[in-house]
Formats: C-alpha cells, sequence, structure tokens
C-alpha cells in the first residue's frame, strides 16, 4: 500500500472542480514566485495550498509554500504537519520525522500527526518506531480502520503475523468493505499457512477489485499449496489475461504444470517468461529440466549451457548439466561439468556422487573408489552411495571388499533386494556357494522378479533342483 499524502485525500465533487483547478494553478504560481508568496499571510489558504500540491504530485513546490507556511505560523502544529508531510513526499524521512514531532508537541492529541508519523518511519525503516505510532493511533481512535489497517502492515513487515491478523481483523469488523485489508488479511493467513482462509480472503478481494493481478496471482499460490493444481493455472491464467507481460504468473504457471506433468504446455509458460525477462537462469533451468524429462538430451543440455552461460557460477546448473550428459552417454563433457560443479562447491555430496558415477562409466575406476571414499566420509550412512561404492569394487574385481561393502548397505537398509543379490554375485567370485545361496535366497523373497535375474547370471546354479528347491522356484 503507498502510504503517500494518504491523510491529504480531500476528494471534491464534480460541481467544486474549477475552484479545485484556480486553486491549484494560484499554489504553483505562488511557489514559483517567491516575492508573491511573501505576501499571503492568510494560514487557512497556505494549508489548502500545500495540501493541493501533494494531492498533484507537486512536493517541491509543496515545500517552498509549507516553509514560508511556518516562517507566517512558526507556532502552528499544522505549518509543521505540512512541512513534515511535503520533506516525506520528497523522501527526506528524517527531516520529515523532525517536523511532525514538532508538530505531535505542539497538538499531542492529533491523530492525523501519529499516524503521518507512523508512515513516514515506515518509510524510513524504523519499523518499532512506526508501530509505536500507529499503537497512539489506535489508542486515541480505537474505531479508524485505517489505524488498525496500517498498524497490521507494521506488523506483518515485522512477520508477526498473528497479531497483523488480529488487527486485519479488526479492521474489518469495524470496515467490512476495505479491500485492501482482505487482500492483506489473505497474505497473512497464508504465512501461518491458513490456506483455505486465505483463499476466502483473497476471494473477498475480488469481490470489490476483480482486475488484482496481484490478486489472482496470489490465488494461485494458495491453491498450489492446497495442491488443487487445475484451478491454480485457471488462477494464473486469470492474472495473465489481465496483465500479459506478468512474467512471475507466466513462470509460476509453468512449474504447476510441469508438476502435472503437462511438460510441453510447461515449456512454452516458462518461455513466455523468457519473453519479458531474457536472462531468467530459473527459466531456462525449468526448460532444461523439463526436456530432460521428455529424455530430449540435447534441448535439455542447449538450455543448461544457456543457464551457465549466463551465470558460470550457477553451480547447480553445472550439476544438472553432468546429470544430463551423463544420461545422453556423453561421459567427457559430464565429467568436465561436474569439475565446475565441484570448483565452485567442493564438498557437496550430490556432485561428488555424480563425479565418482562419471568417473565409473570413464572406466576410471580407481578414481572412482577413491571419490566414493571421499563422499563416504561426508555421508557415512548413504545407503545409495555404499551400493555404488560397492558396485565398483566388485567391478574392479575386489570381491571381498564389496562383499564388506555390500554387507553395510543391507545394515543401512536390510529390505534392498539389489543389494542381496549383488552380495550373491560377489560371494559367488569368491567361490562361498553357501553364502552365495543365502543372499540369493533373500534377495527373492524380497523380489520375486529375482527369479529370472537368477536364471540369467546363475545358469550352472540354476540348473540344479535341489539349488531352486531351496530358493524357492518351481518349473
Amino acid at each position: 500500500m503507498n502510504h503517500d499524502n494518504e491523510f491529504f485525500d480531500e476528494s471534491a465533487n464534480p460541481s467544486s472542480r474549477p475552484r479545485h483547478n484556480h486553486t491549484l494553478k494560484t499554489a504553483k504560481s505562488l511557489a514559483d514566485n517567491p516575492s508573491e508568496l511573501c505576501a499571503v499571510s492568510d494560514t487557512d489558504a497556505l494549508d489548502e495550498y500545500v495540501i493541493i500540491l501533494l494531492e498533484n504530485s507537486e512536493p517541491e513546490r509543496a515545500l517552498v509554500i509549507a516553509e514560508h507556511f511556518i516562517q507566517i505560523a512558526p507556532f502552528s502544529s499544522d505549518s509543521w504537519f505540512r512541512f513534515g508531510a511535503s520533506l516525506s513526499a520528497l523522501a527526506r524521512f528524517k527531516d520529515s520525522i523532525d517536523s511532525l514531532e514538532k508538530a505531535l508537541k505542539l497538538n499531542p492529541n492529533d491523530f492525523e500527526i501519529l499516524m503521518h508519523l507512523g508512515i513516514t518511519h515506515d518509510n524510513a525503516g524504523n519499523l518499532d518506531e512506526s508501530l509505536a505510532y500507529f499503537e497512539e493511533a489506535v489508542k486515541f481512535a480505537p474505531y479508524d480502520d485505517e489505524a488498525h489497517f496500517c498498524r497490521a502492515l507494521a506488523l506483518e513487515k515485522m512477520e508477526r503475523y498473528q497479531e497483523a491478523e488480529q488487527e486485519l481483523e479488526a479492521c474489518l469488523k469495524i470496515n467490512p468493505l476495505h479491500p485492501e485489508a482482505w487482500y492483506e488479511l489473505g497474505y497473512c493467513k497464508d504465512m501461518m499457512s491458513k490456506f483455505d482462509e486465505s483463499l476466502n480472503c483473497y476471494d473477498k478481494h475480488l469481490d470489490f477489485e476483480p482486475y488484482s493481478t496481484n490478486t489472482w496471482y496470489n490465488r494461485g499460490i494458495i491453491l498450489t499449496k492446497l495442491n488443487r493444481l487445475k484451478e491454480a493455472v485457471h488462477s494464473y491464467d486469470m492474472a495473465l489475461a489481465i496483465r500479459e507481460n506478468f512474467s512471475s504468473a507466466w513462470y509460476n504457471r509453468g512449474n504447476v504444470l510441469a508438476s502435472m506433468n503437462q511438460l510441453e504446455e510447461a515449456i512454452q509458460s516458462y518461455r513466455q517468461t523468457l519473453t519479458y525477462e531474457p536472462n531468467d537462469v530459473s527459466s531456462y533451468f525449468n526448460i532444461a529440466m523439463a526436456f530432460e524429462e521428455l529424455e530430449n538430451f540435447p534441448e535439455a543440455i542447449t538450455h543448461y549451457l544457456k543457464c551457465v552461460e549466463i551465470d558460470p557460477e550457477y553451480a547447480d546448473g553445472w550439476y544438472a548439466l553432468a546429470c544430463c550428459y551423463d544420461a545422453a552417454e556423453s561421459f567427457e563433457s559430464a565429467y568436465a561439468a561436474i569439475t565446475h560443479a565441484l570448483d565452485l562447491s567442493p564438498a557437496c555430496p550430490d556432485f561428488l556422487h555424480i563425479k565418482a558415477d562419471v568417473e565409473f562409466n570413464l572406466g576410471r575406476t580407481e578414481d572412482a573408489l577413491l571419490t566414493y571414499e571421499e563422499l563416504l566420509q561426508l555421508e557415512p550412512d548413504n545407503v545409495y552411495v555404499w551400493f555404488d561404492y560397492a558396485a565398483s569394487l566388485l567391478d574392479s574385481g575386489d570381491a571381498a571388499a564389496a562383499v564388506t561393502a555390500f554387507e553395510q548397505v543391507i545394515r543401512l537398509e536390510p529390505n534392498l533386494s539389489d543389494a542381496h543379490f549383488e552380495l550373491a554375485c560377489a560371494y559367488k567370485i569368491l567361490g562361498n556357494t553357501q553364502e552365495t545361496l543365502i543372499a540369493l535366497r533373500n534377495a527373492i523373497m524380497l523380489d520375486s522378479e529375482k527369479r529370472s535375474l537368477f536364471q540369467k547370471v546363475f545358469p550352472e546354479l540354476y540348473k540344479h533342483d535341489s539349488v531352486r528347491s531351496y530358493l524357492g522356484i518351481t518349473t
């Protein structure tokens, strides 16, 4: 909400417009002609001139007249108030606060001065002081909806959402037709994870302002959190029908469509974001992920490359690029990309894991084993790292070490059938038939599909009736 000159909006009826125009013209002329201004001593007229200039976005001219107003009436709270308001409109907040405090000393019970002090402190970033003045205003005028509303905004900025919610509800109890209060209450309830109530508040705001793009946008966010995804897309569509260049709405719409697995539509939505924000890394990244999900690796790689071209220090971009190259079996390119990622974030477990996988795929098994060991120092209980490490040991010919590693996998995840099956392979290489059969039986008990794999991998064992009987396989 824009607080500037909020308390000077003294809108005239149509019949008063000629007088309004004449007053504005006179005020501008006096501000531009100091000699003529010096001759004006009517404080009511000076007060009106400052107000009309501020209403018409003429703060520099308003300040000139306000300075003269102070000279004419140095002990008037109105003169200091108008001077402070003019300074505030020029973003000279410290000077404005000094002037407004002088006005308050001259008239301690002036509601407008209290409110304007709260607003000016808020604009200056002094939230504690702002809140204190709004609290005084609420005490002075407990049935003024704007006092409650402004206090709620200050509390909201301080992330004191429960108190802000109470103030907004007090505001709406006084004035249920306050559109912005419904909007802000929707935001507070969102921050408090009261999503159904938040949605209701945004709907109330739309009753008053049906063309509010931000409300349709926020409504889309809430519907996404409620997993009402089709409705969320519709809400973003409404925001975009009102403001086509709303890039964040295009982006969030893409996210919802992607989560609904409507990947082609999601890509088009992200492309619309790029129409308005051509260097938006997140949009390029999400397009790349969608293409990767579609197994269109060339397009995915193109867009991941665009991410790191825009932001060469985007470590996650390099990591995703490495994963995509790995999936496309471009292992040398994958290794180069993950090296970039690790240069930016050397101890990231995910990065080290893909590096080890790529090294293994490149046939650099010893390097892969060293990388897995480094990774296990960081994540000693990561079952998937242990499994890949064990598989690499087995591939390198170190069946004994592979047995130890697979047994660690099983300790961490006893029901992982693949680990039991690979353990059987390791025992078979070591010539330990009894342990091989125990491991195979465990694998088949956990996953019956391992029976066909057993026949393929262990044909010499499969042909024995006694082995099949032990493993529960009937032919």
